[in-house]
């Protein structure tokens, strides 16, 4: 009979045989690794990246310039295209500017409950009667006072050639006669440049019959649909951003129209100092200078000069030195008054530029667009300046708390 198995528990501690035990040093104690030791020991060595080795300043500015060329480019393809469909643009933007001088009225006849078709054809075509009606009227007072014109002119330049006589030049007669004779050749000489210049003129006034035509289309609509447009470009934005992109347009418009706005006013001031002062003198044109000093005065600091000196000149022709004298202190006092009241109080607000960026951006836009660029170009250095303080300002606000935490 075969034995019968005996516990381990019961077998004795020298009977069982002794585990198999992985080597496991101790804790504290070092293990030498099997095999042969190779010495790692040797020089140092780091390879740091090209861009550590550059000085922080030199990468900043490189930065930086690679930036502002890619956006000077871009600014300047964007220049070339405008350029090249001034024709279009020109009137889309006088119309959006002419838009943002009537649209309280067409809104204000819509809380009226005129229908909104009726209150857009209400508000385009009375600007443009009352406009035409302008234009019209100072055409009949220049007609009227021409030939008086002429003759005070005639009598002007005789004023002139007895002054370059009589005065400090001391001019003999011969001189006067020479100079009166090349000035004639001169204008002889040149009658092809001036005939080209006639038929270029002519085209030009194509181009401006155009112009006004597109400017009457883009008036009317966004007057009639400004809004509904506005809608449409919104929600071709990210829905995250839509927020936004609708304040900057808010803000955009609150510029432009603050800025048409305070034009106006500014510019209706000035036309009607100006013209007291030439009622009180009796100066001719009245009409005409008037309407002059109000067109330049949409054109900021530029304009308002240019209609002066305009004013000065042809009181100067018309009526003599201290006439001209006396008009040259209006303008004076009526550009203060402009200056120092007007501007800070009515236009501030709307533009908020200081007047090296005025004076920048007015000679770029005539340099760029002609008068029209030059008209276009505050509010629209404005509308960019305040724009962006928007974004700026909404873009460093702090995220709305989590309605979970």
């Amino acid at each position: 009979m075969p034995d019968a198995a005996v516990p381990d528990s019961v077998l004795p501690d020298s009977v069982l045989p002794d585990p198999v035990l992985p080597d496991v040093a101790a804790p504290g104690t070092v293990v030498a690794p099997e095999g042969p030791v190779t010495s790692t020991e040797g020089p140092a060595t780091s390879i740091e990246p090209v861009d550590a080795q550059v000085p922080a300043p030199l990468r900043v500015a490189a930065g930086w310039s690679w930036r502002l060329l890619v956006i000077g480019l871009a600014i300047y393809v964007l220049l070339l295209v405008v350029g090249r469909v001034r024709v279009v643009v020109i009137p889309v933007i006088a119309g959006l500017l002419i838009s943002a001088m009537i649209y309280p009225t067409a809104l204000g006849l819509r809380r009226r409950g005129v229908p909104r078709l009726a209150s857009s054809f209400v508000t385009v075509f009375g600007f443009l009667i009352l406009v035409a009606g302008a234009g019209v009227g100072v055409g009949f007072n220049a007609a009227n006072e021409f030939p008086n014109l002429s003759d005070q002119i005639s009598k002007g330049v005789e004023q002139v050639r007895d002054y370059l006589q009589d005065g400090p030049l001391h001019l003999s007669k011969s001189q006067l006669d020479d100079l009166t004779n090349d000035i004639t050749t001169a204008l002889a000489n040149n009658r092809g440049r001036l005939v080209s210049g006639v038929l270029s003129g002519a085209t030009v006034a194509a181009e401006v019959i155009t112009g006004i035509l597109l400017t009457l289309f883009a008036t009317f609509f966004f007057v009639h649909d400004g809004d509904r447009i506005w809608d449409w470009i919104v929600a071709r934005f990210p829905s995250g951003s839509e927020e936004r992109v609708r304040g900057a347009g808010r803000e955009a418009w609150a510029t432009i129209t603050g800025y048409i706005r305070g034009t106006m006013f500014v510019a209706l001031v000035d036309a009607i100092g100006i013209t007291i002062g030439l009622l009180a003198v009796g100066v001719p044109l009245v009409a005409p200078l008037a309407l002059l000093t109000f067109l330049g005065g949409f054109i900021p600091i530029v304009g308002a000069t240019v209609a002066g000196v305009a004013a000065i000149l042809v009181t100067l022709v018309s009526n003599g030195l201290v006439p001209a004298l006396v008009i040259l202190g209006v303008v004076l006092g009526v550009q203060q008054i402009e200056g120092h009241l007007l501007q800070p109080l009515v236009m501030r607000r709307a533009v908020r530029l200081h007047p090296l960026a005025i004076v920048i951006s007015l000679s770029a836009g005539g340099v760029l667009a002609g008068i029209p660029g030059a008209v276009a170009a505050v509010p629209f250095v404005a509308v960019i300046n305040r724009v962006a303080g928007y974004l700026a300002r909404s873009g460093k606000q702090p995220p709305a708390p989590d309605s979970c935490a």
